[in-house]
């Protein structure tokens, strides 16, 4: 067998497994690749980082391992139809800009009978104008932070409302319109960029759904529009993109992601295409551990993942691994731990440098535009505090127990036990109680790295943004006391200079009173010029020997207020002699 043959792409039909075969879709036999041929390594991880990828699905098992991307809805139909067999005991399907895989959501969503309601939001368009325009052409915002940019304009646009509408009002009819023009226009992105914490928790008897933001630390050139710099000052640097995972009771694993650049046509630059690989990192990690081809020795061992690897071949872990992969692949898809470890669990993120870098300057001259920075932190760092929150929150709604109500007992022909069965007329139609429960099961596996996911936000991510948060407050009253300090400084200084003005004005004036009695023209009194500069350096000596006593006693003697008078010290030198003769008694 030659070379070429053993690195040859199982494309062809004969090459496939028989499962692929009897699906009968050409675009499936064409794009299908072994994910355990070394040879295809390098153009799978080519197609997972490139930006023009739309969608992928993987299956494996203990054995085999089969991916192909960029599918159509036709083909993604037909593989969801067919039952696997069990030796692909875990599948995953990602898509990547949903907005354009409609019908594919919608092939989705009627396998797993997704709510309507899911499904819609799944479909949502992010290029949604994010403000609606008004009757004179305006563009308005729904969002509140243009009124909190410009409250005064904000305050004319509403009193111009009331205004209009109490004109209007004794003429005024319900217009004939259609319901939903009656509803407010909510777009689920618009909702996902304003509130960073929303998240979404769905339960379907096939599937349990997870929808989040995650914050990426990638940094983009920042936008030119004044109002979108001052709405993003309160918010965290970083590109935020909302995800839906959704685990379904056939052991099938979606990963939905958001278009990360919705407005640029598909023409990616090179700083977008950078950030498309570092928000794509860590499912290019979870995708490299299902290969059995790829040198994980080589990488670091904690981004090495137990879904299809392990290093022994126990009987029980044997047995549980078919059960175990599609819950560990839902938790990995889910903790993003390089991502959360860079924004700010690592010693020296960017807002612990920032803090330190502020307190220094605050040392060198504190100022008041410091606190206009502290405030804008402390937002950024309240929105991460809410936003690890709400993963905290996922997760107890992950781990919490879905049990049967009476009312779903009461209005449904579920049966409970076999003896029970036997009781239920044959014509009803009999489902089980397991069948009847809200969610999928989630093997221990998944669960109690879910557990410890909870301890590790409450442990490195929330106290580390609370030790933050403590940081900023200690700096705002440290820069308010430095700044009262140096002001104490100035007034310290005015004081001296006061005082000296002072003194020497007390120094001369004897001298000014000498100078004008010797100036007079007294009868019978003669003055020569040694009596005049005897008096001058007598009484010149004595001003001066009054202002030391005088500074000595009340403490201005060298001009700093933080001298002690001679009181004080007399009053303290006692206090301390009655202390050592009474301790000695």
């Amino acid at each position: 067998m030659s070379t070429s043959e053993l690195v040859e792409v199982p494309t062809a039909d004969e090459a496939l497994p028989e499962y692929y075969r009897d699906i009968g879709c050409p675009q499936l036999s064409h794009a299908l690749k072994d994910l355990d041929n070394k040879s295809n390594l390098r153009e799978i991880e080519h197609a997972v980082t490139s930006p023009y990828s739309r969608n992928f699905f993987v299956d494996f098992g203990d054995d085999d391992a089969w991916c192909a991307f960029d599918l159509d809805v036709d083909t993604i139909s037909s593989i969801l139809e067919k039952p696997r067999p069990s030796s692909l005991y875990t599948r995953w399907i990602n898509i990547w800009y949903p907005f354009e895989h409609q019908t594919t959501l919608e092939a989705i969503g009627r396998r797993y009978d997704l709510s309507p309601r899911l499904l819609g939001t799944m479909c949502s368009d992010p290029r949604n104008p994010k403000g609606t325009t008004t009757a004179n052409g305006s563009k308005g915002s729904s969002s509140f932070f243009a009124a909190a940019h410009q409250p005064i304009k904000y305050l004319r646009h509403l009193q111009a409302q009331a205004i209009e509408l109490e004109e209007g009002w004794k003429g005024w009819s319900v217009p004939d319109v259609e319901e939903p023009a009656m509803l407010p226009d909510m777009n689920h992105y618009q909702i996902a960029d304003e509130v960073w914490h929303y998240t979404s928790v769905d339960w379907g008897r096939k599937y349990v759904c997870l929808g989040y933001n995650s914050v990426y630390n990638v940094r983009l050139k920042p936008s030119e529009d004044v109002d979108e710099q001052l709405r993003y000052q309160d918010l965290p640097e970083g590109k935020r993109i909302w995800n839906w995972l959704l685990l379904c009771d056939d052991r099938t694993v979606i990963s939905i992601t958001e278009d990360p650049f919705p407005f640029n046509g598909r023409h990616f630059t090179g700083e977008e295409r950078s950030a498309i690989l570092f928000l794509r990192r860590n499912l290019l990690n979870i995708f490299l551990q299902i290969s059995k081809a790829s040198d994980t020795t080589k990488k670091s061992p904690l981004a090495t993942l137990p879904i299809r690897k392990s290093v022994g071949n126990s009987h029980e872990e044997t047995l549980h691994r078919p059960s175990d992969a599609p819950g560990l692949l839902f938790y990995f898809l889910f903790d993003d731990w390089y991502s959360h470890y860079s924004l700010v669990i690592r010693r020296e993120h960017r807002y612990q440098a920032e803090l330190n870098k502020m307190r220094h300057d605050m040392l060198l001259k504190a100022e008041l535009k410091h606190i206009d920075r502290l405030h804008h932190i402390g937002r950024q760092l309240a929105v991460l505090k809410r936003l690890y929150q709400s993963y905290e929150s996922i997760v107890d709604h992950v781990l919490e127990k879905q049990t049967a109500t009476m009312a779903s007992l009461a209005n449904s022909h579920i049966v409970m036990t076999t003896e029970e069965s036997g009781q239920v007329a044959a014509s009803q139609p009999q489902v089980a109680e397991e069948d009847s429960l809200l969610g999928v099961s989630i093997s221990s596996a998944a669960r109690v790295r879910f557990v410890r996911l909870k301890h590790r936000i409450r442990l490195y991510a929330l106290s580390e943004i609370q030790d933050c948060l403590d940081q900023k407050e200690a700096l705002v009253f440290m820069n308010f006391n430095l700044i009262a300090i140096k002001e104490s400084y100035a007034v310290e200084r005015l004081t001296r200079i006061t005082l000296l003005l002072g003194k020497v004005t007390i120094l001369f004036m004897p001298v000014s009173l000498m100078s004008a009695y010797f100036g007079a023209q007294l009868s019978d009194v003669n003055y020569t010029a040694l009596n005049y500069w005897i008096s001058f350096g007598v009484i010149f000596f004595l001003s001066v020997l009054a202002l030391i006593i005088f500074g000595a006693v009340s403490g201005t003697m060298d001009g700093k207020m933080i001298t002690r008078p001679v009181s004080r010290v007399l009053i303290d030198m006692t206090k301390r002699a009655w202390q050592a003769k009474k301790k000695n008694n």
